[in-house]
């Protein structure tokens, strides 16, 4: 058994999913089995994003190598909970065998949070690292991270309006054309939150010789890393997909809305310089003996889940004699959705009645948080895996509004 049996970073109430402006709790335990000679103890906060990638061009002795990365920090703060701090002077403190707790706290800044990302060639990752400093040793360190979630509102008009994007094109080359294909994608609004369906329906008119074998709706995540020299690189991975059979020669496919629902992600970055996340709902058309055709319509997943509009709420016709708001009948409350008269009022939000977010751990799992700068004496578990909001038990409208024909206040781009 060592001189620490544990180092952890504990969270007030488990929570470990913070918006810009929260204040985060927690406590620093420790367990010392020996005595321990240190200078002090303390507690890093630090929030950053980080790409790296290379190309390597040539080969043999023309064989090179070239390096693309960025940083950018959002927060590097530390406080000290025992002793010295880095640069202090004076005797070193001696921890007897025993253990010790340390509460901290910390705010967290209001503006230019991303949201936290785990992607394959960089991150934007919010720790808290723990130090027991010593003298002429190894310092034992552990971490703990947490998801940070910028506000993303999928509640605003431009995103709740219905979309649509179409294809025209002739199947094959142009020495034997098979015929035109046409193509219509529509979805029931521009934004989401994860957990909730994107309604998807489209009209596949196949008038080619060639048969439509299969349609494959995907949800796509793309990435832009963006480098200090200005390089970028692109990726894309498809995060979710669903199947419709496909047409055949002549003849015309008419899908009704489907529910197509969102698995747990990070909603679309807005306000990181180096990682850009944004997302695309693809319908893939399969063309036996032809290229297949794809049509997309880009989306926003946000952090707010939908609200459906609020009926029209009208002042109460006059009453001379008006003495009060009339009480609920025995047995009866009062209307669902609707505030109570003690909640309205100057400055009052439009839907007081939200409840509050709940979370889902992000479909890519979990992620070491080890780093070069971690010494040999690091203790704790370093994997982390993000949370998102998430809407558990989204009831997908039972009669959508079909789409065809096209209603005139759905967004159109050709």
């Amino acid at each position: 058994m060592g001189k620490i049996e544990y180092f952890i970073v504990e969270f007030y109430g488990g929570k470990t999913t913070f918006y810009p402006g929260e204040a985060l709790n927690g406590t620093l335990r420790v367990k010392v089995n020996k005595e321990l000679k240190l200078r002090g103890i303390r507690l890093e906060f630090h929030g950053k994003a980080h790409i790296h990638w290379s190309e390597t061009t040539g080969s043999g002795e023309h064989r090179r190598t070239r390096h693309y990365s960025n940083s950018e920090t959002y927060i590097n703060t530390m406080a000290t909970l025992f002793g010295k701090g880095p640069n202090e002077s004076g005797d070193d403190p001696v921890l007897q065998p025993g253990e010790y707790s340390y509460p901290f706290q910390f705010l967290i800044p209001n503006q230019n949070m991303p949201t936290s990302v785990e992607a394959n060639h960089g991150y934007v990752r919010y720790w808290l690292k723990g130090i027991i400093d010593r003298p002429w040793r190894f310092d034992f360190t552990t971490k703990a991270a947490f998801t940070m979630i910028e506000f993303v509102d999928i509640n605003t008009l431009p995103l709740l309006q219905p979309c649509q994007m179409a294809e025209n094109r002739d199947v094959g080359c142009l020495c034997c054309k098979s015929g035109p294909l046409s193509i219509t994608l529509y979805t029931d609004r521009g934004g989401y939150c994860p957990g909730e369906s994107i309604g998807v329906s489209a009209v596949i008119s196949n008038n080619s010789n060639n048969e439509i074998i299969g349609l494959e709706f995907q949800l796509i995540q793309a990435i832009i890393y963006i480098a200090s020299c200005g390089k970028q690189r692109h990726g894309e991975e498809k995060v979710a997909s669903m199947f419709q059979e496909g047409v055949k020669p002549g003849e015309e496919s008419r899908l009704p809305m489907l529910a197509f629902t969102i698995p747990s992600l990070p909603p679309s970055t807005l306000s990181c310089h180096c990682l850009r996340l944004s997302y695309v709902l693809r319908l893939k058309v399969r063309v036996k003996g032809a290229f297949n055709s794809n049509v997309n319509i880009p989306i926003t997943l946000g952090s707010v889940p939908y609200r459906p509009p609020m009926p029209p709420q009208y002042p109460p016709p006059a009453a001379p004699n008006f003495v009060g708001p009339p009480q609920p009948l025995a047995g009866f409350s009062s209307m669902a959705g609707y505030p109570e008269a003690s909640q309205l009022g100057e400055g009052s939000q439009p839907y007081p009645n939200i409840a509050p977010p709940s979370y889902a751990e992000s479909v890519r799992g979990g992620t070491s948080i080890n780093d070069d700068g971690d010494s040999g004496k690091a203790l704790g578990n370093n994997t982390f895996t993000p949370m998102y909001p998430f809407v558990y038990n989204y009831q997908f409208p039972s009669a959508p509004p079909a789409p065809f024909p096209q209603d005139p206040a759905t967004k159109s781009t050709f």
